[in-house]
């Protein structure tokens, strides 16, 4: 009697949840092949899926994104783990599970929406912006800048307005030496539809997932005497507006309503987080009174 390897146990458990392998249970390695050819390649540690369950030492599933052959390192680890105290069998499903979960969320990336697409050794693929969907990653290869799609609208015509956020800053380049703040809010483009757009072909961000957008607290009451600390500038309100103390005679006074923005408008937050400074009490009255 032929015993059965873990290849097969593994094969029998990803059938379960409509996952397909090739290769068969007494190869090395089961693969799995995703649309536009990547593989996912299933072994037991020691690369050789064709021991018995008794000979399991701990599983591995690595998705490909080029040829094993020729670049093994361009791959994603699925599923990494020692057997440990778990069971044979709760270890085959374990895999099983983090696979079909991996293939759930890769089959909304880049690269299974669009196998027609040609993805580079990389990684990395180039799409039209009107087939963005949020969760992508646009990635800027000079620099390494990874930032998420969460949110695309199509304003008519070929016009597009798409809200990303930074997910990962430059490593390398100009944009390097940019504020920390520059990274934390979003920022919105208006492309038109077939402005090309690089993108992380094998993975996508659930934008839900990102953390919160760090926003300041709004002032609820301004009164002359108070500052603002803004982008390396200090305003001062007088007489109800507010002067830069910085260059006074080269500027002009803002509204309550202009500062209160700095708070809350994007484009002034990646500049510098404002603080607000309330005048003195003192101050406040003796204004008052005059």
């Amino acid at each position: 009697m032929i015993d059965t390897t873990v290849g097969q146990l593994a094969s029998l458990a990803l059938h379960r949840r409509r996952i397909t392998t090739s290769n068969g249970g007494r190869a090395p390695y089961l693969v799995v092949t995703l649309p536009g050819g990547t593989e996912i390649r299933i072994s037991d540690h020691r690369a050789d899926i064709t021991t018995t369950p008794d000979e399991l030492t701990g599983l591995t599933a690595t998705h490909h994104l080029g040829d094993p052959a020729t670049n093994p390192s361009h791959a994603v680890t699925i599923h990494h783990r020692a057997l440990g105290d778990t069971s044979p069998a709760d270890a085959i499903n374990a895999l099983a599970e983090d696979i079909a979960a991996y293939i759930t969320r890769w089959n909304s990336t880049p690269a299974a929406r669009h196998p027609e697409r040609p993805v580079n050794e990389f990684g990395v693929m180039t799409l039209p912006s009107r087939w963005l969907r949020p969760g992508d990653i646009i990635v800027h290869t000079a620099s390494g800048h990874e930032s998420v799609v969460t949110n695309v609208r199509h304003l008519g015509r070929s016009e597009y307005r798409r809200t990303t956020r930074t997910v990962t800053p430059p490593t390398r380049g100009g944009m390097k030496a940019l504020p920390d703040t520059w990274w934390q809010f979003p920022t919105t483009m208006r492309p038109t539809g077939n402005t090309p757009v690089t993108l992380v072909a094998h993975r996508q961000i659930d934008p839900a997932s990102l953390p919160p957008i760090p926003y300041p607290p709004v002032p609820a009451h301004l009164a002359d005497g108070d500052h603002i600390v803004h982008d390396g500038e200090i305003w001062e309100r007088t007489g109800g507006f507010w002067f830069n103390q910085n260059r006074r005679r080269y500027t002009q006074p803002a509204t309550d309503e202009a500062a209160r923005r700095w708070f809350t408008e994007h484009a002034s937050l990646r500049n510098g987080i404002p603080v607000h400074q309330p005048a003195h009490p003192a101050t406040t009255v003796r204004t008052a009174s005059a």
